[in-house]
Protein backbone atom coordinates (compact mmCIF):
# COMPACT_ATOMS: atom_id res chain seq x y z
CA UNK A 1 0.00 0.00 0.00
CA UNK A 2 0.79 3.50 -0.82
CA UNK A 3 0.41 6.63 1.31
CA UNK A 4 1.33 10.42 1.08
CA UNK A 5 2.71 12.18 4.28
CA UNK A 6 1.96 16.05 3.81
CA UNK A 7 4.19 17.45 7.04
CA UNK A 8 4.24 20.69 7.87
CA UNK A 9 7.69 20.72 10.52
CA UNK A 10 9.26 23.75 11.22
CA UNK A 11 13.07 23.48 10.85
CA UNK A 12 14.27 22.90 14.73
CA UNK A 13 11.15 21.50 16.32
CA UNK A 14 13.18 18.36 17.20
CA UNK A 15 9.58 17.41 19.26
CA UNK A 16 7.54 17.20 16.08
CA UNK A 17 10.97 15.95 13.66
CA UNK A 18 10.67 13.00 16.39
CA UNK A 19 7.09 12.60 15.47
CA UNK A 20 7.69 12.89 11.64
CA UNK A 21 9.82 9.98 11.85
CA UNK A 22 7.63 8.05 14.25
CA UNK A 23 5.09 8.11 12.15
CA UNK A 24 6.69 7.22 9.20
CA UNK A 25 7.87 4.17 10.71
CA UNK A 26 4.32 3.61 12.34
CA UNK A 27 2.61 3.25 8.68
CA UNK A 28 5.24 1.35 7.28
CA UNK A 29 4.44 -1.39 10.32
CA UNK A 30 0.87 -0.57 9.35
CA UNK A 31 1.51 -2.15 6.19
CA UNK A 32 1.96 0.97 3.74
CA UNK A 33 5.57 -0.26 2.40
CA UNK A 34 5.25 2.79 0.33
CA UNK A 35 5.37 6.46 2.04
CA UNK A 36 5.95 9.78 -0.60
CA UNK A 37 6.74 12.57 2.26
CA UNK A 38 6.50 16.25 0.86
CA UNK A 39 8.31 18.60 3.18
CA UNK A 40 5.56 21.89 2.75
CA UNK A 41 8.04 24.07 5.27
CA UNK A 42 11.07 23.49 2.75
CA UNK A 43 8.49 24.04 -0.14
CA UNK A 44 6.94 27.01 -2.11
CA UNK A 45 3.11 27.20 -2.92
CA UNK A 46 1.34 29.05 -4.40
CA UNK A 47 -1.74 29.65 -2.32
CA UNK A 48 -5.65 28.75 -3.64
CA UNK A 49 -7.16 32.53 -4.76
CA UNK A 50 -10.41 30.49 -4.99
CA UNK A 51 -11.21 31.19 -8.51
CA UNK A 52 -12.22 27.21 -10.00
CA UNK A 53 -10.04 27.44 -12.67
CA UNK A 54 -9.34 23.71 -11.45
CA UNK A 55 -13.13 23.03 -12.41
CA UNK A 56 -14.22 25.24 -15.48
CA UNK A 57 -11.32 26.16 -16.98
CA UNK A 58 -8.60 23.14 -16.73
CA UNK A 59 -11.26 20.17 -14.94
CA UNK A 60 -8.82 18.25 -12.39
CA UNK A 61 -5.65 20.74 -12.59
CA UNK A 62 -4.83 23.60 -10.65
CA UNK A 63 -3.88 26.94 -12.79
CA UNK A 64 -0.60 27.31 -10.30
CA UNK A 65 2.57 25.00 -11.48
CA UNK A 66 4.68 24.22 -8.48
CA UNK A 67 5.26 20.93 -6.38
CA UNK A 68 1.67 21.10 -5.79
CA UNK A 69 1.41 19.29 -9.09
CA UNK A 70 3.51 16.30 -7.69
CA UNK A 71 1.50 16.43 -4.27
CA UNK A 72 -1.77 15.93 -5.78
CA UNK A 73 -0.84 13.35 -8.50
CA UNK A 74 0.73 11.67 -5.74
CA UNK A 75 -2.64 11.59 -3.52
CA UNK A 76 -4.53 10.48 -7.24
CA UNK A 77 -2.09 7.25 -6.45
CA UNK A 78 -2.16 7.00 -3.08
CA UNK A 79 -4.21 4.43 -0.14
CA UNK A 80 -3.64 7.08 2.42
CA UNK A 81 -3.21 10.31 2.35
CA UNK A 82 -1.39 11.98 6.07
CA UNK A 83 -1.38 15.44 7.62
CA UNK A 84 0.89 16.24 9.76
CA UNK A 85 2.07 19.47 11.62
CA UNK A 86 1.16 21.34 14.73
CA UNK A 87 -2.26 22.05 16.17
CA UNK A 88 -3.63 25.88 15.38
CA UNK A 89 -6.76 27.04 16.51
CA UNK A 90 -7.77 23.37 16.25
CA UNK A 91 -6.89 23.05 13.07
CA UNK A 92 -3.99 23.01 11.11
CA UNK A 93 -1.54 25.60 10.41
CA UNK A 94 -1.30 27.86 7.50
CA UNK A 95 1.79 25.96 5.63
CA UNK A 96 -0.07 22.55 5.46
CA UNK A 97 -3.14 24.37 4.88
CA UNK A 98 -2.03 25.95 1.46
CA UNK A 99 -1.62 22.47 0.37
CA UNK A 100 -4.78 21.17 1.64
CA UNK A 101 -6.77 24.20 0.33
CA UNK A 102 -5.55 23.29 -3.15
CA UNK A 103 -6.43 19.46 -3.45
CA UNK A 104 -9.80 20.98 -4.81
CA UNK A 105 -9.53 19.40 -8.10
CA UNK A 106 -9.77 16.06 -7.20
CA UNK A 107 -13.22 16.89 -6.96
CA UNK A 108 -15.93 18.18 -9.51
CA UNK A 109 -17.97 21.31 -8.69
CA UNK A 110 -21.33 19.00 -8.69
CA UNK A 111 -23.51 19.68 -6.18
CA UNK A 112 -24.58 15.70 -4.20
CA UNK A 113 -25.63 15.19 -0.35
CA UNK A 114 -23.62 13.34 1.86
CA UNK A 115 -24.91 13.14 5.73
CA UNK A 116 -27.48 15.26 5.29
CA UNK A 117 -25.31 18.13 4.01
CA UNK A 118 -24.19 19.12 0.33
CA UNK A 119 -20.94 17.94 -0.97
CA UNK A 120 -18.98 18.01 -3.76
CA UNK A 121 -19.29 14.86 -6.36
CA UNK A 122 -16.21 12.68 -6.57
CA UNK A 123 -13.61 13.22 -9.94
CA UNK A 124 -12.01 10.06 -9.39
CA UNK A 125 -13.16 6.16 -8.96
CA UNK A 126 -11.33 5.65 -5.90
CA UNK A 127 -10.33 7.76 -3.10
CA UNK A 128 -7.90 7.41 0.32
CA UNK A 129 -8.13 7.24 3.71
CA UNK A 130 -7.67 10.36 5.84
CA UNK A 131 -5.67 10.18 8.37
CA UNK A 132 -4.98 13.70 10.49
CA UNK A 133 -2.11 13.92 13.11
CA UNK A 134 -1.51 16.70 15.55
CA UNK A 135 0.75 18.19 17.94
CA UNK A 136 0.70 20.53 20.28
CA UNK A 137 3.25 20.91 23.57
CA UNK A 138 0.87 19.93 26.20
CA UNK A 139 -2.65 18.34 26.49
CA UNK A 140 -5.72 19.97 25.23
CA UNK A 141 -8.70 18.14 25.39
CA UNK A 142 -11.13 20.95 23.60
CA UNK A 143 -8.40 21.42 20.90
CA UNK A 144 -8.05 17.33 20.11
CA UNK A 145 -11.70 17.46 19.68
CA UNK A 146 -11.94 20.10 16.91
CA UNK A 147 -8.84 18.37 15.10
CA UNK A 148 -10.79 14.82 14.99
CA UNK A 149 -14.60 16.94 14.16
CA UNK A 150 -12.03 19.00 11.25
CA UNK A 151 -10.49 15.35 9.98
CA UNK A 152 -13.89 13.80 9.88
CA UNK A 153 -15.39 16.78 8.16
CA UNK A 154 -12.57 16.33 5.78
CA UNK A 155 -12.80 12.54 5.18
CA UNK A 156 -16.62 13.15 4.36
CA UNK A 157 -15.93 16.06 1.72
CA UNK A 158 -13.30 14.06 -0.02
CA UNK A 159 -15.49 10.90 0.02
CA UNK A 160 -12.41 9.32 2.23
CA UNK A 161 -13.81 5.54 2.85
CA UNK A 162 -12.27 5.60 6.52
CA UNK A 163 -10.17 8.19 8.62
CA UNK A 164 -8.50 8.53 11.99
CA UNK A 165 -7.26 11.24 13.92
CA UNK A 166 -4.96 12.05 16.94
CA UNK A 167 -3.02 14.30 18.55
CA UNK A 168 -0.45 13.95 20.59
CA UNK A 169 1.52 15.92 23.35
CA UNK A 170 5.26 16.72 23.98
CA UNK A 171 4.27 16.17 27.59
CA UNK A 172 3.42 12.13 26.90
CA UNK A 173 6.05 11.41 23.87
CA UNK A 174 6.25 7.58 25.76
CA UNK A 175 2.17 7.55 24.46
CA UNK A 176 3.13 8.74 20.66
CA UNK A 177 3.36 5.58 19.47
CA UNK A 178 0.70 3.52 20.87
CA UNK A 179 -1.54 6.77 20.17
CA UNK A 180 -0.62 6.25 16.71
CA UNK A 181 -1.03 2.47 15.89
CA UNK A 182 -4.44 3.02 17.58
CA UNK A 183 -5.68 5.48 15.33
CA UNK A 184 -4.10 2.94 12.62
CA UNK A 185 -6.13 -0.04 13.79
CA UNK A 186 -9.27 1.02 14.42
CA UNK A 187 -10.21 3.60 11.12
CA UNK A 188 -13.66 5.70 12.07
CA UNK A 189 -16.53 6.26 9.35
CA UNK A 190 -16.97 9.61 8.35
CA UNK A 191 -19.76 11.65 8.98
CA UNK A 192 -20.89 8.38 11.27
CA UNK A 193 -22.27 10.93 14.08
CA UNK A 194 -24.31 13.07 11.90
CA UNK A 195 -27.79 12.11 12.30
CA UNK A 196 -29.83 14.57 10.91
CA UNK A 197 -29.50 18.35 10.74
CA UNK A 198 -31.51 19.55 13.73
CA UNK A 199 -28.41 18.61 16.63
CA UNK A 200 -26.18 19.94 13.84
CA UNK A 201 -27.71 23.30 13.97
CA UNK A 202 -28.04 23.21 17.73
CA UNK A 203 -24.05 22.71 18.12
CA UNK A 204 -23.90 25.74 15.80
CA UNK A 205 -26.10 28.37 17.15
CA UNK A 206 -24.39 27.25 20.46
CA UNK A 207 -21.07 27.96 19.24
CA UNK A 208 -21.87 31.16 17.48
CA UNK A 209 -23.55 32.71 20.76
CA UNK A 210 -21.79 35.66 21.87
CA UNK A 211 -19.75 35.30 25.57
CA UNK A 212 -21.57 37.15 28.48
CA UNK A 213 -18.29 39.26 29.00
CA UNK A 214 -18.80 41.00 25.99
CA UNK A 215 -21.77 42.81 26.80
CA UNK A 216 -19.81 44.05 30.05
CA UNK A 217 -17.57 46.12 28.06
CA UNK A 218 -19.24 49.09 26.40
CA UNK A 219 -19.93 50.72 23.04
CA UNK A 220 -17.68 49.61 19.70
CA UNK A 221 -16.11 52.96 19.34
CA UNK A 222 -13.08 51.34 16.74
CA UNK A 223 -13.55 48.13 14.69
CA UNK A 224 -10.43 46.64 11.95
CA UNK A 225 -11.72 44.03 9.79
CA UNK A 226 -10.01 41.62 7.25
CA UNK A 227 -11.77 40.10 4.18
CA UNK A 228 -10.84 36.27 4.59
CA UNK A 229 -10.95 35.77 1.15
CA UNK A 230 -7.65 35.17 -1.20
CA UNK A 231 -9.56 36.62 -4.56
CA UNK A 232 -8.59 39.67 -6.15
CA UNK A 233 -10.10 42.67 -5.36
CA UNK A 234 -13.82 43.03 -6.20
CA UNK A 235 -14.47 39.55 -6.93
CA UNK A 236 -15.26 38.30 -3.38
CA UNK A 237 -18.85 37.97 -1.91
CA UNK A 238 -16.52 38.01 1.56
CA UNK A 239 -15.41 41.85 0.24
CA UNK A 240 -18.86 42.54 -0.70
CA UNK A 241 -20.33 41.39 2.63
CA UNK A 242 -17.09 43.44 4.65
CA UNK A 243 -17.98 46.88 2.52
CA UNK A 244 -21.65 46.47 3.70
CA UNK A 245 -20.57 46.24 7.15
CA UNK A 246 -18.43 48.96 6.94
CA UNK A 247 -21.03 51.36 5.37
CA UNK A 248 -23.24 50.21 8.95
CA UNK A 249 -20.68 50.67 10.65
CA UNK A 250 -19.87 53.88 9.52
CA UNK A 251 -23.75 55.53 9.89
CA UNK A 252 -23.16 54.49 13.97
CA UNK A 253 -20.06 56.54 14.03
CA UNK A 254 -18.01 53.66 14.10
CA UNK A 255 -14.38 53.88 13.03
CA UNK A 256 -13.92 50.85 10.33
CA UNK A 257 -10.59 50.21 9.00
CA UNK A 258 -10.09 46.55 6.00
CA UNK A 259 -7.59 44.71 5.64
CA UNK A 260 -7.35 41.89 2.54
CA UNK A 261 -5.67 38.33 3.24
CA UNK A 262 -3.56 38.74 0.15
CA UNK A 263 -1.67 41.14 2.90
CA UNK A 264 -0.83 38.07 4.67
CA UNK A 265 1.27 36.00 2.11
CA UNK A 266 4.69 36.75 3.92
CA UNK A 267 5.62 37.00 6.89
CA UNK A 268 7.04 40.36 6.26
CA UNK A 269 6.31 43.95 8.01
CA UNK A 270 3.79 44.95 6.23
CA UNK A 271 2.35 41.88 7.21
CA UNK A 272 2.95 42.51 11.16
CA UNK A 273 1.81 45.97 10.74
CA UNK A 274 -1.22 44.84 9.73
CA UNK A 275 -1.86 41.96 12.43
CA UNK A 276 -1.17 45.06 15.03
CA UNK A 277 -3.17 47.11 13.82
CA UNK A 278 -6.11 43.87 13.62
CA UNK A 279 -5.00 43.45 17.71
CA UNK A 280 -4.95 47.11 18.88
CA UNK A 281 -9.13 47.87 17.98
CA UNK A 282 -12.20 47.59 20.08
CA UNK A 283 -13.16 45.47 17.88
CA UNK A 284 -11.49 42.50 15.35
CA UNK A 285 -14.31 41.53 12.95
CA UNK A 286 -13.14 38.79 10.17
CA UNK A 287 -15.30 37.99 7.35
CA UNK A 288 -13.98 35.34 5.70
CA UNK A 289 -15.01 32.18 3.45
CA UNK A 290 -14.85 28.73 4.54
CA UNK A 291 -12.13 26.44 2.60
CA UNK A 292 -12.15 22.79 2.93
CA UNK A 293 -13.99 23.02 6.50
CA UNK A 294 -11.87 25.94 7.90
CA UNK A 295 -10.10 28.92 6.94
CA UNK A 296 -8.36 29.81 3.83
CA UNK A 297 -4.32 29.33 4.11
CA UNK A 298 -3.93 32.90 4.03
CA UNK A 299 -6.24 33.70 6.57
CA UNK A 300 -4.94 31.09 9.01
CA UNK A 301 -1.62 32.93 8.25
CA UNK A 302 -3.02 36.28 9.37
CA UNK A 303 -5.06 34.68 12.69
CA UNK A 304 -1.09 33.61 13.41
CA UNK A 305 0.06 36.94 13.12
CA UNK A 306 -2.91 38.63 14.64
CA UNK A 307 -2.49 35.86 17.82
CA UNK A 308 1.33 36.58 18.24
CA UNK A 309 0.66 40.20 17.73
CA UNK A 310 -2.13 40.14 20.83
CA UNK A 311 0.61 38.31 22.62
CA UNK A 312 3.10 41.11 22.41
CA UNK A 313 0.55 44.16 22.55
CA UNK A 314 0.52 47.22 25.26
CA UNK A 315 -2.99 47.90 23.91
CA UNK A 316 -5.03 48.91 27.11
CA UNK A 317 -8.36 47.10 28.52
CA UNK A 318 -10.04 43.87 26.65
CA UNK A 319 -10.54 43.48 22.88
CA UNK A 320 -13.36 41.45 20.80
CA UNK A 321 -13.64 39.59 18.03
CA UNK A 322 -16.75 38.71 15.77
CA UNK A 323 -17.06 36.69 12.75
CA UNK A 324 -19.43 35.97 9.59
CA UNK A 325 -17.93 32.49 7.91
CA UNK A 326 -19.68 32.53 4.17
CA UNK A 327 -19.68 29.11 3.03
CA UNK A 328 -20.60 28.17 -0.96
CA UNK A 329 -22.71 25.39 0.19
CA UNK A 330 -26.54 25.62 0.91
CA UNK A 331 -26.72 24.77 4.70
CA UNK A 332 -24.81 27.41 7.86
CA UNK A 333 -23.94 24.16 9.62
CA UNK A 334 -21.22 23.25 7.34
CA UNK A 335 -19.53 26.25 9.18
CA UNK A 336 -19.77 24.67 12.29
CA UNK A 337 -16.22 23.36 12.87
CA UNK A 338 -14.87 26.68 11.90
CA UNK A 339 -16.90 28.26 14.35
CA UNK A 340 -14.78 26.36 16.77
CA UNK A 341 -11.60 27.12 15.76
CA UNK A 342 -12.65 30.38 16.08
CA UNK A 343 -13.47 30.25 19.57
CA UNK A 344 -10.05 28.83 19.70
CA UNK A 345 -8.42 31.48 18.27
CA UNK A 346 -10.34 34.15 20.34
CA UNK A 347 -9.47 31.89 23.51
CA UNK A 348 -5.88 32.07 22.19
CA UNK A 349 -5.58 35.58 21.47
CA UNK A 350 -7.02 36.97 24.63
CA UNK A 351 -10.22 38.03 22.95
CA UNK A 352 -13.74 38.38 24.28
CA UNK A 353 -15.71 36.45 21.48
CA UNK A 354 -18.47 38.84 20.88
CA UNK A 355 -20.77 36.35 18.33
CA UNK A 356 -20.64 34.56 15.13
CA UNK A 357 -22.48 34.65 11.90
CA UNK A 358 -22.98 31.57 10.15
CA UNK A 359 -23.83 32.25 6.44
CA UNK A 360 -24.47 29.23 4.26
CA UNK A 361 -25.44 29.53 0.34
CA UNK A 362 -23.16 32.57 -0.18
CA UNK A 363 -23.09 32.06 -3.86
CA UNK A 364 -26.60 34.05 -3.87
CA UNK A 365 -24.29 37.28 -3.06
CA UNK A 366 -23.07 39.12 -6.64
CA UNK A 367 -19.28 40.44 -6.00
CA UNK A 368 -19.69 44.50 -6.12
CA UNK A 369 -23.40 44.28 -5.48
CA UNK A 370 -24.00 46.68 -2.30
CA UNK A 371 -26.05 44.31 -0.04
CA UNK A 372 -28.28 47.67 1.45
CA UNK A 373 -31.87 46.09 0.07
CA UNK A 374 -33.74 42.77 1.87
CA UNK A 375 -34.61 41.69 -1.43
CA UNK A 376 -34.22 38.65 -3.29
CA UNK A 377 -32.02 35.32 -2.47
CA UNK A 378 -29.80 37.50 0.46
CA UNK A 379 -32.87 39.12 2.47
CA UNK A 380 -32.04 36.70 4.94
CA UNK A 381 -28.58 38.35 4.97
CA UNK A 382 -29.24 42.19 4.65
CA UNK A 383 -31.41 41.74 7.73
CA UNK A 384 -29.06 39.58 9.76
CA UNK A 385 -26.13 42.42 9.00
CA UNK A 386 -28.50 45.44 9.46
CA UNK A 387 -29.47 43.53 13.20
CA UNK A 388 -25.78 42.38 14.11
CA UNK A 389 -24.01 45.90 13.68
CA UNK A 390 -26.87 47.93 15.64
CA UNK A 391 -26.74 45.17 18.34
CA UNK A 392 -23.23 44.66 18.01
CA UNK A 393 -22.39 48.38 18.31
CA UNK A 394 -24.94 49.43 21.00
CA UNK A 395 -24.68 46.20 23.55
CA UNK A 396 -21.13 44.88 22.20
CA UNK A 397 -22.54 41.47 20.86
CA UNK A 398 -24.18 39.44 17.93
CA UNK A 399 -28.07 39.08 18.95
CA UNK A 400 -29.19 35.09 18.88
CA UNK A 401 -32.14 36.70 16.29
CA UNK A 402 -29.39 37.75 13.67
CA UNK A 403 -27.70 34.36 13.66
CA UNK A 404 -30.39 32.25 13.23
CA UNK A 405 -31.98 35.36 10.83
CA UNK A 406 -28.79 34.71 8.15
CA UNK A 407 -28.28 30.89 9.28
CA UNK A 408 -31.89 30.71 7.62
CA UNK A 409 -31.26 30.32 3.52
CA UNK A 410 -34.06 32.45 1.91
CA UNK A 411 -34.44 29.19 -0.61
CA UNK A 412 -34.88 25.61 -0.70
CA UNK A 413 -31.44 24.07 -0.17
CA UNK A 414 -32.28 21.65 -3.58
CA UNK A 415 -32.70 24.76 -5.36
CA UNK A 416 -29.63 26.22 -4.52
CA UNK A 417 -27.87 23.01 -5.36
CA UNK A 418 -29.65 23.15 -8.94
CA UNK A 419 -28.76 26.93 -9.68
CA UNK A 420 -24.69 25.83 -8.62
CA UNK A 421 -24.57 23.43 -10.96
CA UNK A 422 -26.23 25.33 -13.73
CA UNK A 423 -24.24 28.17 -12.50
CA UNK A 424 -20.67 25.74 -13.18
CA UNK A 425 -21.82 24.04 -16.57
CA UNK A 426 -22.55 28.43 -17.70
CA UNK A 427 -18.38 29.36 -16.50
CA UNK A 428 -17.21 26.40 -18.99
CA UNK A 429 -19.24 27.31 -21.69
CA UNK A 430 -18.07 30.99 -21.28
CA UNK A 431 -14.48 29.45 -21.47
CA UNK A 432 -15.18 27.67 -24.15
CA UNK A 433 -14.81 24.31 -22.28
CA UNK A 434 -16.79 21.27 -23.78
CA UNK A 435 -18.85 20.45 -20.84
CA UNK A 436 -18.40 16.72 -21.25
CA UNK A 437 -14.27 18.05 -19.99
CA UNK A 438 -15.79 19.10 -16.68
CA UNK A 439 -15.69 15.63 -15.84
CA UNK A 440 -12.15 15.12 -17.08
CA UNK A 441 -9.68 12.90 -15.74
CA UNK A 442 -6.37 14.08 -16.06
CA UNK A 443 -4.25 12.04 -12.88
CA UNK A 444 -5.78 8.62 -14.12
CA UNK A 445 -2.81 6.41 -15.45
CA UNK A 446 -1.41 7.58 -18.76
CA UNK A 447 -3.09 10.82 -18.55
CA UNK A 448 0.10 12.98 -17.06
Amino acid sequence: MRAVLLAAVPPGHASLERLGALVASELLAAGYDTCDTFDLTATTLAFCQGEFDCWVKTPGRCRSHDAETAIVQAVHDADALVFLDAVTFGGHGHVLKTAIDRLLCLLEPFFTTRQALTHHAPRYDTQQQLLAIGWLPGPDAALASTFAALADANAVNYLSPSYGAVVVDAEHEADWASSIRQMLARPLVPGASIKGRDDLTQTLFDLSAADRRSAAMGRVRRVSMLVGSPKAKGTSASETIAKALARRFALLDVQTRTHIATEFVHNRPPARAAAEDLASCDLFFLVTPLYVDAFPSLTTHALELVADACARSTHAGPRRVAMLINCGFPEAEQTRVAMRMARHFADAAGYVWAGGLPFGGGGVVTPGSPLDTPTGPVTHLVRALDLAVQTLVSTGVIPSEAIATIATSSMPDALYRLFADMGWRWQAYQHGLPQRELHARPLDEGVH
